[in-house]
């Protein structure tokens, strides 16, 4: 499974953090990391900086390791098994948190998006990516994402209007955030 995300996810993570444009300095937290082809781009991006791959899965927490040995970015990185709703990070310490195909998957997305925001430094950015294929059935898309800008809005975080890209394995809902405290 991690083969087929890191050749399949990877225009989305590389998107991601393009849309990041961290500093050389960014610290920047890469929630659900899966098998580390964002983290390790991530860390090329920030070289003075530090990227923290996070992943509630052992196997992927390894293969991210992995990945950035054989990449040789390890002394950039620091990856953990952490869920969203538990991220252990102190607080203001990321100047950007990234979710790339996992929010859908979350345990309790309140909590996860409060520990986004708690973690994030003032003016820091939050981009999510998922594909509209993952998104729940049991939600319209349209009622989905204004829930999410909604839920972000009244965290302090100034959302743009979010928009529809197409990646190789299809659409996917991007959307930006930039925390206002």
């Amino acid at each position: 499974m991690a083969t087929v995300m890191a050749s399949g996810n990877a225009d989305m993570e590389l998107a991601a953090v393009e849309l990041v444009d961290p500093r050389p300095d960014s610290n920047v937290a890469m929630i659900g990391c899966g098998p580390g082809v964002g983290v390790v781009a991530g860390a090329r991006r920030a070289p003075n900086g530090m990227v923290i791959g996070l992943d509630p899965s052992a196997v992927m927490v390894e293969r991210t390791r992995t990945r950035c040995r054989r990449e040789r970015v390890e002394h950039l990185t620091r990856v953990e098994r952490a869920a969203a709703e538990s991220l252990p990070l102190p607080d203001r310490s990321q100047d950007a948190v990234v979710s790339v195909n996992n929010i859908q998957l979350w345990s309790d997305r309140s909590i996860g998006l409060d520990e986004c925001v708690r973690v994030l430094a003032p003016g820091g950015v939050l981009v999510v990516l998922l594909h509209t294929w993952a998104m729940p059935d049991d939600v319209p898309y349209a009622e989905w994402v204004a829930e999410l800008r909604t839920d972000l809005s009244a965290r302090d975080v100034q959302v743009e209007p979010p928009q529809t890209q197409r990646f190789r394995s299809g659409p996917a809902m991007v959307l930006i955030g930039r925390s206002a405290r």
